[in-house]
């Protein structure tokens, strides 16, 4: 758990920032709460047409939010955020923040004459109620903690300052010493909040992870493909599969040993691992079976995924492979059907003579590395 604390874990950010949505997006009902109660203190103390026009600021701070969290909600159920890209919704969100966070703070400077001290205790109530829904709500993100918090707390005591009451001055240090409080706190809460999203994702990995490989297993494929398929079909962007199997790996085993063999199969990980991309998920399949979907991704570009792994396949190990190829489209039936077509093309690859792929429906002739096609899963091949 202290890798995941100690550095940014790509992981960990990625379910870190998706809660921060989520929370969010659940806050707007607090938000829409405290406008209401600090439109009424501005109506009451300054004027209605101040309040009015205080409103309307707030509204065009809050836009940059709103459209923020709008787009990242699309883009999530499109299947498009992903651990490469999250952290930049995340410091959209941030930016977008403070300048949600300035409309709100500006309530305390609105001419509000003889009833300044009242309608400034009556807004640091508000911000006071406020923040205590609001630090739950971004407590996974301490840079909108912290701008916050800031921003709220030193405009009020500014404010308090200013006027020339000794009480209020007394309330300004009250204030600013509990401002400390709950900051120390919520750096404290926070961290328990990492620490508990770190326990969550190592329990999830080690049902979810091939022992020997650290490759994905088929229940993390399941998962997987329960977004994917759905995601293609409103998205119309296809993705594909590869499916490659170790050539006479039976033979290699019984020859070597076992120890050989699994050396072999964690360098044939590795190959697939350096010759994917970020987005993409690299699976053991089963045995000496691994499988790569490849999102939004063309069946050419499939292709030549296939070709340079199956190059480096040969490079870097003692063994050749044999890989299939098949694309998902608005036509596929399921992520099943896809895989099928893929067994398919592998069994062709086999059949062809191995150390090759085959796309589906489409045999395409190369030296050294051929089409792969898909097998029965269950079958073993050699």
């Amino acid at each position: 758990m202290n890798g995941f604390i100690g550095k940014k874990n790509p992981e960990l950010e990625f379910e870190r920032i998706q809660i921060l949505f989520a929370y969010v997006k659940a806050g707007y009902i607090g938000v829409a709460s405290a406008i209401a109660m600090l439109y009424f203190i501005a109506a009451e103390y300054a004027s209605p047409q101040m309040a009015r026009y205080w409103l309307l600021a707030v509204a065009v701070a809050n836009i940059p939010r709103g459209v923020v969290s709008f787009l990242f909600g699309r883009r999530k159920r499109a299947g498009r955020i992903t651990p490469g890209n999250i952290r930049y919704w995340d410091v959209c969100m941030s930016i977008s923040s403070v300048f949600a966070y300035a409309g709100f703070a500006a309530a305390i400077f609105l001419p509000y004459g003889e009833h300044a001290g009242t309608a400034t205790v009556l807004c640091a109530f508000a911000f006071m109620t406020l923040s205590t829904g609001g630090v739950l709500v971004v407590s996974t993100s301490m840079p909108q903690i912290l701008s916050y918090l800031s921003l709220v707390i030193f405009a009020i005591v500014v404010r308090f300052l200013f006027l020339p009451e000794t009480i209020y001055s007394i309330l300004a240090i009250i204030l600013l010493f509990g401002y400390l409080q709950i900051l120390k706190l919520t750096i404290r809460q926070h961290r328990i909040l990492i620490e508990n999203i770190s326990l969550k994702i190592e329990n999830k990995n080690s049902s979810l992870v091939d022992p020997l490989t650290q490759l994905a297993n088929r229940r993390r494929l399941a998962l997987h493909t329960e977004k994917l398929v759905p995601a293609a079909r409103r998205s119309g962007e296809p993705f594909c599969l590869i499916i490659l199997d170790i050539d006479d790996f039976k033979i290699y085993n019984d020859t070597h040993g076992h120890a050989a063999g699994d050396r072999v199969l964690t360098e044939v990980a590795d190959t697939l691992r350096s010759c994917s991309r970020e987005q993409d998920l690299v699976v053991r399949y089963g045995g000496e079976e691994f499988l790569v979907v490849l999102p939004q991704t063309a069946l050419p570009d499939a292709a030549r995924i296939a070709e340079r792994i199956l190059a480096t396949t040969k490079t870097r190990t003692d063994v050749t492979a044999s890989a299939g190829v098949a694309g998902f489209s608005q036509h596929s039936e399921s992520f099943e059907h896809v895989l099928a077509e893929a067994d398919e093309a592998l069994y062709q690859a086999k059949s062809a003579g191995r150390d090759r792929f085959v796309v589906a429906h489409d045999v395409i002739e190369e030296p050294a590395p051929a089409r792969v096609s898909m097998a029965h899963p269950a079958a073993t091949r050699t």
